[in-house]
C-alpha cells in the first residue's frame, strides 16, 4: 500500500522486490528485482535515491541483511532512510524479534543517514489466520492473557509510512509508534469477532510454552515458534498505550478493529 500510495501522488517510485511477478503493477513504479543478500542488487536499487523504506521478512538472517543495506545506503549517498521496526523493540527484550529490530534501529541512528523509525504494534492481520477455528469451532486460541493490545491495521501502516517517505524532513529523528485507536484484551477481541461470525466466539487463552509446542508440531521453526508464541511478553504496559501517531501522520483516526473486522466478515462467518 505504501508504494502505490507515493505513485499514486505522483512521487517516482523504486520497489526492490526478489520476485518481479509480484511486484506491483502500476505506472510510476520503478521494479528492481534483487535480494538483501546480493550486494549488487542492492547497489542498482539504490543509484540515485534519496530517500528510502526498509521493511522485510523476519528471520534469524534478518538483523544482518538490515544492517548490511543500511550500510550499502550509507555508500549510496542516501539521505534519509525510513525503518519498519516495530513497538518493543528493546536491546533487553526476552523475544529475539525484538531485540533484532533494535539492533538494526541502533545501527541506523549512528549511521549518519538522517532516520525516521515506525514501530507498528501488533497487526489486526494476525487475527485472521483464526478464520478457521472462529468460523467452525466459535473459539479464539492464543497465549496472549488478559493483557490488553492497541492492534493496528497494516493498511494504516503503508498510509504512515507513505506520509513519512512523501516529506522526510518533517519526521527526522523520531520514532514514531503506531497503534489503533484502543487498547483490547483477546476476550474483547472475541466479542467483536463474534459480531461479524453471526455466532458466539469465546476467547480460549493458552500457556505459551504449550502454544509454541503446538506451532513447532505443525512445523514452524522453533525460532519464529517461540517468538510468537511469547510475543505478550515483549511489550511493557508503556508499549501498549495507544498513541496519536496515525492521526498526527493521516489525519484521520486509526482504523477501529469493528471495522477492519467488518472489512474482512466474509472469512469469519459460519
Amino acid at each position: 500500500m505504501c508504494v502505490r500510495a507515493l505513485a499514486a501522488s505522483g512521487i517516482s517510485v523504486r520497489a526492490l522486490v526478489r520476485d518481479a511477478s509480484r511486484a506491483p503493477d502500476q505506472p510510476g513504479i520503478d521494479v528492481a528485482v534483487g535480494d538483501f543478500d546480493d550486494a549488487d542488487s542492492i547497489d542498482r536499487a539504490l543509484s540515485g535515491i534519496q530517500t528510502m523504506l526498509l521493511a522485510g521478512r523476519d528471520g534469524p538472517e534478518t538483523a544482518a541483511r538490515h544492517r548490511r543495506v543500511v550500510d550499502r545506503a550509507r555508500r549510496a549517498g542516501v539521505r534519509h532512510l525510513v525503518r519498519l521496526s516495530a513497538a518493543g523493540a528493546a536491546a533487553g527484550s526476552p523475544i529475539a524479534l525484538m531485540r533484532e529490530h533494535e539492533e538494526v534501529d541502533a545501527e541506523l541512528r549512528t549511521s549518519g543517514i538522517e532516520w525516521t523509525l515506525l514501530r507498528p504494534h501488533l497487526y489486526m492481520q494476525n487475527l485472521l489466520r483464526a478464520a478457521d477455528a472462529v468460523r467452525l469451532d466459535g473459539v479464539l486460541v492464543a497465549p496472549m492473557g488478559e493483557h490488553r493490545f492497541p492492534l493496528v491495521d497494516t493498511r494504516d501502516v503503508g498510509a504512515a509510512a507513505a506520509a513519512v517517505l512523501a516529506d522526510p524532513g518533517r519526521h527526522r529523528g523520531q520514532t514514531r509508534v503506531l497503534t489503533g485507536p484502543q487498547a483490547l484484551g483477546y476476550a474483547a477481541v472475541a466479542r467483536d469477532l463474534g459480531a461479524v461470525a453471526g455466532r458466539p466466539v469465546r476467547y480460549e487463552p493458552v500457556a505459551p510454552a504449550d502454544h509454541e509446542a503446538r506451532l513447532v508440531a505443525d512445523g514452524m521453526p522453533g525460532w519464529r515458534a517461540f517468538d510468537l508464541a511469547h510475543i505478550a511478553r515483549a511489550y511493557t504496559p508503556a508499549d501498549n498505550e495507544v498513541t496519536p501517531a496515525i492521526a498526527d501522520l493521516l489525519g484521520r483516526p486509526p482504523t477501529s478493529l469493528t471495522a477492519f473486522l467488518e472489512d474482512h466478515a466474509a472469512l469469519f462467518a459460519s
